[in-house]
């Protein structure tokens, strides 16, 4: 049950980003369109897409890139490791990770709590304000942080059994078989 509202919240937030970059995209080319046929562009485009669209498409999506896979993953140590090595080094890794991230997330937050009761505003053409540009980066550490957790804690659950595209020694014996060798 929980895993699923997990779930549903990494896919809502996904979806918000990418609808982020979607309107950042057709802003920005619109406002070439604007600026270049009609000689009016958009005057507002420039500090909406830096400072508020481009922050939601680098965070939000986060969580959601974590649990189907998406991001790199060294592997100088875990494939000479067995099974069980090899999950506490993942659970190790992902409890740093997130321990790292809930500061950020705790700092970034009582960043933008402060702009919020400031009444902060970043002034220009707009009077934008500065808590709406900042709160996504403690929302998406902070649901990275708990992504991590929550991997972490499905590991030590079942530390004896492998984790799908974890193994790297079978990856390397199918790399192998396809290839030759030659990668």
């Amino acid at each position: 049950m929980l895993e699923r509202i997990h779930q549903g919240v990494d896919i809502t937030l996904f979806w918000l980003a990418g609808i982020a970059l979607i309107v950042m995209m057709a802003l920005v080319s619109i406002d070439v369109v604007a600026r270049y046929l009609f000689n009016a562009p958009l005057t507002f485009q420039f500090e909406l897409t830096t400072n508020y669209l481009m922050v939601m498409v680098a965070t939000l999506g986060l969580p959601w890139c974590l649990r189907r896979g998406a991001f790199i993953k060294l592997s100088v140590v875990g494939r000479f490791l067995g099974v069980r090595s090899h999950n506490l080094l993942h659970v190790f890794n992902a409890l740093v990770a997130a321990a790292v991230l809930v500061a950020i997330a705790w700092f970034s937050g009582a960043r933008t709590w402060d702009k919020f009761v400031g009444g902060d505003a970043m002034f220009g053409v707009i009077d934008w304000p500065v808590w709406l540009s900042t709160i996504w980066v403690p929302i998406g550490c902070a649901m990275l942080a708990l992504r991590l957790v929550t991997d972490a804690l499905l590991r030590l659950r079942n530390l004896d059994r492998p984790v799908d595209g974890d193994d790297e020694r079978t990856q390397d014996a199918r790399d192998i078989a396809e290839n030759g060798g030659a990668s």
